[in-house]
């Protein structure tokens, strides 16, 4: 019987869904026996070493684990659920056993320039190096196309959902009543790790630019932590704001909340917020917002300009402070629209079962 290491060192967010809803599927793969890697496993020691450690220390440091993994499971293939921090490394070093993996960056959607280049060279050197039976990419159609193209021979590139978590809502959350919203104003919902990748910087600066009429009919939630490297300059950014521009009601959450809760914020406000400025990351974030029936602004360029296009999940424009501001007045007006259908579509396509029916078959039966 082949055994399968899933290997995911990092805890919190995606990364604690995926493994739930690849350990729920787990049962009817009887051909394969599972190994789970997972932040538990985790001396404390090696936990508070890699949070605490740089870009290239913790790129080092996952190596390790990944190598010290294969020697205690043994596996005959193992799957990796985020590539990013592992990738130069096996690029580098190579690996043991055969693997599959999960590529955030897709690079594909990138413009033709340095960046692209050298994300292009590491993903060959990789495939050189490494046995990579599969690439998983999140609502990655384009980017798997593309790549099979150049690199199809032995890898196969396999789109999948970004799904959202199979989750009710908080029945007891009232988000006007804890946040002191009257029913006139318009909630605005930013949500997630915070990061200059999403846009954060974006939006604190078109919330500067808001009209007086606009902000009066408006709130905003920013909800989850600051990335470690980002909070100060978040914190100063917030102040700055609050000083600058009082009239614009501001509520940040600055912690991780439960998925019921996280539920309950989504179907309770009237448009998502997703200034990303990262065309080549998808996000879960728009199937959470497709759930909860709530209209998105996004950016016009790259993977999720494209879904939400195509799936009629709202608007998007420019990621400029200018061209935010003025879809922020507009959704004051009148909410984006959405293709109910379209969204429809886009939710049955975007769930945990999908999700790891996908991914497992590929990596239990083809490989």
């Amino acid at each position: 019987m082949k055994i399968l290491l899933i290997f995911e060192p990092f805890s919190g967010g995606h990364r604690a869904n995926f493994i739930r809803w690849l350990k729920a599927a787990v049962p009817e793969y009887s051909a394969c026996r599972f190994a789970f890697f997972t932040f538990e496993n985790l001396s404390g020691e090696d936990a508070i070493r890699l949070a605490a450690a740089g870009r290239w220390e913790k790129q080092l440091m996952l190596y390790r684990l990944f190598r010290a993994a294969c020697r205690k499971y043994n596996p005959d293939h193992v799957l990796i659920l985020e590539l990013t921090h592992l990738e130069f490394p096996l690029a580098l070093f190579g690996s043991p056993v055969p693997v599959s993996a999960i590529l955030f960056v897709q690079y594909p959607e990138l413009p033709r320039g340095l960046k692209f280049f050298s994300k292009h060279w590491k993903t060959a050197l990789l495939l050189r190096r490494t046995p990579v039976k599969n690439l998983f990419l999140l609502n990655g159609e384009h980017s798997c196309n593309w790549l099979k193209e150049r690199f199809g021979s032995f890898t196969r590139f396999i789109p999948v959902p970004d799904p959202a978590p199979d989750t009710d809502p908080d029945p007891e959350f009232a988000m006007r009543d804890s946040y002191g919203i009257d029913l006139s104003r318009r909630i605005f919902l930013f949500f997630g790790a915070i990061s200059p990748r999403k846009g954060a910087d974006v939006l604190i600066n078109a919330l500067h630019l808001l009209p007086p009429k606009t902000a009066a009919k408006s709130t905003f939630l920013f909800c989850g932590e600051p990335e470690q490297h980002y909070r100060k300059t978040f914190e100063k950014s917030v102040a700055r704001l609050r000083a600058g521009r009082p009239d614009i009601k501001l509520n940040i959450e600055d912690r991780f909340v439960s998925d019921q809760r996280m539920m309950a914020l989504f179907e309770q406000s009237d448009v998502v917020l997703m200034p990303y400025i990262r065309p080549e990351y998808s996000s879960g974030i728009l199937a959470l917002a497709a759930k909860a029936c709530a209209p998105v602004i996004g950016p016009d360029s790259g993977l999720l300009g494209r879904l939400i296009r195509q799936n009629g999940l709202g608007a998007v424009c420019s990621v400029s402070p200018e061209a935010l501001a003025k879809r922020i007045a507009e959704g004051v007006q009148h909410l984006p629209s959405v293709d109910e259908s379209k969204r429809s579509e886009f939710v049955k396509k975007s769930c945990p079962e999908q999700f790891s029916q996908i991914i497992l078959n590929a990596v239990c039966y083809e490989c």
